[in-house]
């Protein structure tokens, strides 16, 4: 059965981290192939949706929240010090806990949401069998019925924290840095994983996100 700690990701792949802070908290840990797609591995919520739709959150504090994402980041990098994107006008302090920090995204809100989309468009983006938050969140992004004066769709600042973490990770348009991998693992153990389970585009996604 695939889990996260079942994955192998090959040694030319790149990791990249996204966040939200805030009352609700919601992250994102992304893997990027050789070949630019980018496949959204786990999400970091301390909140839930009930089945009406409204999010609670779930008791966790901000320190344990900080940990179970920096331990899963770790993870994956096989490094004790890494970071998360997050909002330029953050609250929180540069340097957290657990080799794990925030580092600043000044990339506009407007234009996260437009890279994301043509990610989405092409293809992109692909999302593991067991997240439950995010796929929900891409599925009830929503944007005004008409454009802002510089023709971009603003999205509606709404049920997006663990989306938002994804966002900044499109953002930044992140691909393997080849000149400072190691050599590479024999290729194909994520994929063919992947080949063998379900992973898919979300459904039904605001036609303005380019999904058909």
């Amino acid at each position: 059965m695939l889990t996260p700690d079942s994955l192998r990701i090959p040694r030319d792949w790149w990791i990249e981290a996204g966040a939200d802070t805030g009352t609700y908290m919601g992250g994102a840990i992304c893997a990027i192939s050789p070949k630019y797609d980018l496949y959204v591995l786990e999400e970091f919520p301390n909140y839930h949706y009930t089945g009406d739709g409204t999010i609670e959150l779930t008791g966790m504090t901000v320190g344990e929240w900080i940990k179970w994402f920096a331990l899963r980041l770790r993870h994956y990098t096989r490094q004790t010090k890494n970071f998360a994107w997050v909002d330029a006008n953050t609250t929180f302090k540069t340097e957290v806990a657990h080799g794990f920090r925030f580092k600043m995204n000044k990339k506009a809100l407007d234009l996260r949401t437009e890279v994301t989309r043509e990610y989405m468009r092409n293809g992109r983006i692909h999302f593991m069998p067991w997240l439950k938050v995010i796929p929900y969140e891409f599925e009830e992004a929503a944007w005004p019925e008409e454009e802002t004066n510089s023709g971009r769709y603003l999205r509606v600042k709404k049920k997006d924290h663990c989306l938002d973490g994804v966002e900044h990770v499109c953002s930044r348009r992140p691909h393997p840095d080849f000149k400072t991998m190691e050599k590479a693992v024999k290729p194909g153990s994520l994929q063919d994983m992947l080949n063998r389970s379900a992973h898919a585009r979300p459904r039904e996604i605001d036609p303005h996100l380019g999904a058909n």
